[in-house]
């Protein structure tokens, strides 16, 4: 499992359902998103596109809400 460090948060990698693995949003120790890719192709671009420093504001979290991290 892994974790990206962004500005103001970080996007922790957990199991879910044996090999597909969710992505926590934690912002000042709390869970303020979780993605939940639908399958493993979904999983292996979000983890492709963090690896690459992307941001995740703007992103859906597999449950049809945006996800919008406050900068503070």
């Amino acid at each position: 499992m892994k974790t990206w460090t962004r500005e103001g948060y970080e996007v922790v990698e957990a199991a879910m359902d044996h090999d597909l693995h969710q992505f926590e949003v934690i912002q000042d120790g709390e869970v303020v998103a979780t993605i939940v890719p639908p399958d493993m192709e979904s999983m292996e671009q979000i983890i492709s596109d963090l690896d690459a420093g992307d941001d995740v504001n703007g992103w859906e979290d597999g449950m049809g809400n945006t996800i919008y991290i406050e900068k503070k």
